[in-house]
């Protein structure tokens, strides 16, 4: 047994105490990753499938219509929602679909880092430019054959999310500035860091950065919600709670620990 796997057991202490330093913060940093969707319940998108330009929009529009352009929200989004509710929070969320910000936050206080399954660019990038997929959608729901391609250059349209080379960011750079100035912002004050299923496909974007504000913060407290990583780096360990736990068995009680 690892000497440190005591620091993560899920019990109602750990409860009680993320409930305690969400009421002693007015501020909130949180980070979503892809354990959070598979929390939910949701397939997990395969975004390095590779497909032919003809095949692209086939595999994918079923996965943009069931993550993307549903109405319906799982429960443990809108639980975040609710546990933010009055708080001066700001999130930063790794997955390109549609439900955090249909969950009830503040649009203005998300920044999805890693792009949006319901825009388009094109699949070179010429001109780093994105657009709202809308119309092309509107188009596919007509005939299925519908390929879009980039107005400049021709060539095939992709959704415009992060797999690698060739993502245009353009779309979220206000957003990127506006994530950079929360934090800086948040060094005179307690600072609750709530990370969310985040593991290591790319930890450079999250889980890094936020072991480093918390080392960084004079008084910041990391939260640590993860099945399989839950563990912090050593230097943290007396500013962090960190939880073995289900986001979505986590959420409820923690929720009702704050009522």
């Amino acid at each position: 047994m690892h000497n440190r796997d005591h620091e993560v057991v899920w019990n109602d202490k750990k409860v009680h105490d993320i409930a305690r330093v969400i009421k002693e913060s007015n501020r909130i940093l949180v980070g979503i990753g892809g354990g959070m969707p598979m929390a939910a319940g949701l397939n997990v998108l395969p975004l390095d499938k590779k497909l032919k330009a003809e095949e692209y929009w086939r595999f994918w529009y079923p996965y943009i219509q069931e993550q993307r352009l549903v109405k319906e929200v799982p429960a443990i989004y809108t639980q975040l929602a609710e546990l933010l509710n009055g708080k001066d929070y700001f999130i930063i969320d790794s997955n390109p679909d549609g439900f955090i910000q249909k969950s009830g936050v503040e649009l203005s206080r998300v920044y999805k880092a890693q792009g949006d399954m319901a825009r388009m660019q094109c699949s070179q990038n010429c001109q780093n430019q994105s657009w709202i997929g809308k119309s092309h959608f509107e188009k596919m729901d007509k005939d299925a054959s519908y390929q879009p391609v980039c107005p400049y250059c021709g060539a095939p349209m992709v959704m415009n999310v992060y797999v690698g080379k060739g993502f245009c960011q353009e779309a979220y750079q206000e957003k990127n500035s506006a994530y950079f100035h929360f934090i800086n912002s948040s060094t005179k004050e307690p600072l609750v860091v709530l990370e969310l299923g985040v593991g290591y496909t790319m930890p450079e974007l999250i889980r890094f950065p936020f072991e480093q504000i918390v080392m960084n913060h004079p008084n910041a407290t990391l939260v640590r919600i993860n099945t399989m990583y839950p563990l912090c780096v050593e230097e943290n360990k007396y500013k962090a709670i960190c939880a073995e736990a289900d986001i979505a068995e986590a959420l409820p009680k923690i929720l009702n620990a704050l009522k």
